[in-house]
């Protein structure tokens, strides 16, 4: 057993050994309005392990004390753990405590808080769907109203879901219209959910409408295929008469006929090369057959 003395180093210990990422699953980033987020989850880090005053300020700095200053470089090092380099290079400062750096970080993200407001307002209220889908266009928008509760100006629920309605491609025109006559206004994640159902039913809609056209498309192309092979869309050319002279490769033999096939009957005569029929005899053929 430890001795009452070594308690304190054991404790200490054990915060060296925690896995930020296990509690902070997120990176503080001055490029994605996350600083709320971000905020909230280390903020629980440190109540669930006793340490909030060492960046609350409610447990006064004692750096000549080890059972204050271990346990807020622990605090530090959570810190420098889940924070981007981009906000690292404008909050740390040497001989820094834990409250210090803290600070920096919450000036860093509300600072000029009036002037990102106005920017951050104009992207809120002209924001559309476009070509994003219901989740990457309402998680955008949440984004954005996160941001501006960041820089002081909250956006309230009721604001964010007509926002949201507002913005949305025609083709949710419908259950644009269900959700903002609702005698009450939903939430803002009722009204996503509901959202999403719409834009899953008129995918799969389109995906029947696309079966259905191409089922229908495929007995025409067979039909129609069928019929130009079938023998009734042979050329006349290639037929044969057996009892008069023919216009195809081969003559058929009449008694006392001429032939225009290549070849003539028996008794008719033939032609070698294809043509019409004459009015005037001598232009039956090339070569006529002789009289019986």
């Amino acid at each position: 057993m430890p001795a009452m003395t070594d308690a304190p180093a054991l404790v200490i210990f054990s915060y060296a050994t925690i896995n930020v990422r296990q509690h902070v699953p997120i990176t503080l980033d001055l490029k994605l309005p996350n600083y709320t987020k971000w905020s909230a989850f280390f903020t629980a880090m440190c109540g669930k392990f006793g340490l909030l005053g060492h960046i609350d300020g409610s447990i006064p700095a004692r750096p000549t004390d080890r059972t204050w200053s271990q346990p807020d470089a622990c605090v530090r090092s959570w810190m420098y753990g889940c924070i981007d380099d981009s906000v690292l290079d404008l909050a740390m400062e040497p001989e820094q405590t834990a409250r210090d750096l803290f600070v920096a970080i919450t000036n860093l993200f509300q600072a000029n808080q009036e002037t990102r407001a106005v920017v951050l307002g104009q992207e809120f209220h002209s924001m559309t769907q476009g070509d994003l889908s219901i989740d990457a266009y309402a998680q955008r928008m949440k984004h954005t109203a996160d941001a501006l509760r960041d820089v002081g100006h909250t956006v309230s629920e009721p604001q964010l879901v007509l926002n949201l309605l507002r913005g949305l491609n025609p083709r949710f025109a419908n259950t644009v219209d269900i959700i903002a006559n609702a005698a009450v206004l939903p939430l803002f994640i009722s009204a996503h959910n509901t959202l999403r159902l719409k834009e899953l039913r008129l995918a799969n809609d389109a995906k029947v409408s696309s079966d259905t056209a191409l089922t229908a498309v495929a007995p025409s192309t067979t039909s129609a295929t069928t019929a130009c092979t079938s023998p009734s869309c042979r050329s006349s050319s290639s037929g044969t008469n057996r009892n008069g002279g023919g216009y195809g490769a081969r003559g058929g033999g009449g008694k006392g006929k001429g032939g225009y096939g290549a070849h003539g009957g028996n008794n008719g005569g033939g032609s070698r090369h294809k043509q019409p029929p004459a009015t005037s005899p001598g232009l039956l053929g090339q070569r006529p057959g002789p009289d019986v």
